[in-house]
């Protein structure tokens, strides 16, 4: 494995980490301690540390001050010691899934910026004529896995907000309330998060676009911007929409593990002959971005037919 790769490889088993973050938001009756515990150090370490991440980060002036600045503060928020949405106790790990999108917020940026980092090595490897072809194909699996992931978990806080927005709705008779208000605000941010996924996905195989498709197709609906097909109800879409994503993602996860395992095993094996060096000198500073990644938590306008915020 040479250097460029090592360093590839490194930056997306990071982005496996936060990516991993969100089985948090899916609500499961025990978490594996241990492997919260892993991805507890693995969030902080690599920006605590001389690893390549952090390299590219020093060299990366107002860019990677702001991105080590959101890691930091994702870490102490969802992983820190104060935090109150993830938090071990004597009867194992306690989630609090009324906090879902502080989880979405600090994942979704991050990995779309280190996401951003490993695009920009690996063209410049290939002007350079390196030889990435592993770590390239490793990184499109966790893409792909990671995309499926992300609009399995948000699309499921958009489902609930959805219902809860309704509810909130009927009991006052249609009215908005203060209540209600904030339930929109919820789902304009979660819409807006669906927005960044498709925006930093460069995925344009059918499989990923039907399933991009679905997902808009379904949130159009629900803010009033399209009709509902012919005999169908948003019980029918909803239900379709998710079958569809849970079927990507069980077809894309054991193809992700095929290319990922051997890569992470090579690595090792090469960490260990340079005695556990891993450089970040190969990397390109300039692939550090963070304003196509921001998610703005502002008001969003409502769509009069529906009450529920436009798309």
């Amino acid at each position: 494995m040479n250097q460029i790769s090592e360093v590839v490889t490194t930056l997306i088993h990071y982005n496996v980490v936060v990516r991993d973050t969100l089985e948090y938001t899916l609500k499961k009756d025990k978490y594996d301690e241990n492997l919260f515990k892993e991805k507890q150090r693995s969030v902080l370490i690599e920006v605590n540390q001389p690893t390549p991440l952090k390299s590219i980060i020093d060299h990366s002036g107002e860019n990677g001050v702001n991105l080590e600045k959101s890691i930091r503060e994702f870490h102490e928020k969802v992983y820190g010691e104060k935090s109150s949405i993830l938090k071990l106790a004597e009867d194992g790990l306690r989630v609090d899934h009324a906090q879902h999108l502080a989880i979405f917020q600090g994942v979704v940026p991050i990995h779309s910026n280190v996401e951003a980092m490993i695009l920009g090595i690996i063209a410049d490897a290939h002007k350079n004529n390196a030889d990435v072809a592993d770590a390239e194909k490793a990184n499109d699996a966790e893409n792909r896995l990671y995309c499926g992931v992300a609009y399995m978990t948000i699309v499921s806080e958009l489902v609930k907000l959805f219902g809860d927005y309704n509810q909130a709705r009927r009991e006052a008779k249609g009215e908005e309330t203060p209540s209600s208000k904030f339930i929109g605000n919820d789902i304009g941010t979660v819409i807006g998060l669906l927005n960044t996924v498709r925006a930093n996905s460069r995925l344009t195989d059918g499989a990923y676009k039907n399933i991009e498709d679905k997902v808009f197709g379904m949130v159009e609906m629900m803010t009033g911007r399209r009709d509902l097909p012919q005999g169908k109800n948003f019980g029918d879409i909803i239900k379709d929409t998710q079958e569809s994503i849970g079927a990507y993602v069980r077809e894309v996860e054991p193809l992700f593990r095929d290319v990922y395992v051997p890569l992470i095993n090579a690595l090792v094996e090469q960490a260990s002959k340079d005695n556990n060096q891993i450089k970040g000198s190969a990397a390109t500073p300039e692939a550090v971005k963070t304003e196509p990644t921001q998610i703005e938590g502002e008001a969003v306008e409502l769509d009069p037919r529906t009450g529920l915020p436009k798309a």
